[in-house]
C-alpha cells in the first residue's frame, strides 16, 4: 500500500479514536469541515444530529459526532452513536481507481501494522478483522478490539467504514454498547451516514 494512503489511514483513524468526553446538544444534521483546503460535509442520516460542541477540526484532519436528536436531562443515552474522521490526505493516489486502493487496504488490514491501525487500542495484540465487504466506493469492516478502550463500556466489535469524500480520507465509526457497535443493525446505520455523506458532497 502506498506511503500516502497509509499516512491518510493513519490519521483518520487517530481522530476517530477520540473519546468525545463532552456531549451536548443541537439539532443540526450536518456538520462543513475544511481540511486542508478542502471542504467535506458529514450529512447524519433521519433520525440522527450531529453533536456540534464535539466537533474538531486541526491541523491533522476533522472529528463528527453523530447521535441521536435527544437532548436535556431526561433524555436517555443511546445505545450507540457513529464518528466521521476526515484526513488531511485522499485515500487514493493519482492514476488510481478507488476499488483497486480499498482493495489493497483490505489487505493491508491483515497485517500487524494494519491490525494496529483499524482498532481503538493503538495495538494489534487482541484486534481481529472479523469481516469485510466492499460495496462500491465503501469498505465497510468489522472489527474486533479486546485490548484498552477509550471509553468504559464500549463494545469490543465494531464496525468501521473507509471512503473517500472530495479527496480527503475519512473513516465512519460505531460507538456502541450492549452489542449495538457490531451488530448488522450497526452495520445498516453506518452505511446510512456513509450514503447521506455523498449525498451531501454531491455536485
Amino acid at each position: 500500500m502506498r506511503t500516502s494512503s497509509l499516512a491518510a489511514v493513519a490519521a483518520a483513524l487517530l481522530a476517530a479514536g477520540c473519546n468525545p468526553e463532552t456531549m451536548g446538544g443541537g439539532a443540526a444534521t450536518r456538520a462543513k469541515v475544511t481540511v486542508a483546503g478542502r471542504a467535506v460535509t458529514i450529512a447524519a442520516p433521519p433520525g440522527l444530529c450531529i453533536d456540534e460542541p464535539s466537533t474538531r477540526v486541526d491541523a491533522a484532519g476533522a472529528f463528527v459526532l453523530v447521535r441521536d436528536c435527544a437532548d436535556g436531562a431526561t433524555a436517555r443515552p443511546p445505545r450507540a452513536a457513529m464518528t466521521a474522521s476526515v484526513s488531511s490526505g485522499g485515500l487514493t493516489g493519482e492514476g488510481d481507481a478507488a476499488a483497486d486502493t480499498l482493495a489493497e487496504l483490505q489487505a493491508y488490514l491483515a497485517t500487524p501494522d494494519g491490525l494496529a491501525l483499524v482498532g481503538r487500542s493503538g495495538r494489534s495484540g487482541g484486534v481481529r478483522v472479523l469481516a469485510q465487504q466492499l460495496s462500491g466506493d465503501v469498505l465497510f469492516v468489522l472489527v474486533e478490539d479486546r485490548g484498552p478502550q477509550p471509553i468504559a463500556g464500549l463494545d469490543t466489535r465494531f464496525w468501521r467504514a473507509f471512503l473517500e469524500v472530495n479527496g480527503r480520507m475519512t473513516v465512519l465509526s460505531m460507538l456502541g454498547s450492549d452489542g449495538a457497535g457490531g451488530s448488522e443493525e450497526g452495520l445498516r446505520a453506518l452505511a446510512a451516514l456513509a450514503s447521506a455523506t455523498r449525498g451531501a458532497n454531491r455536485g
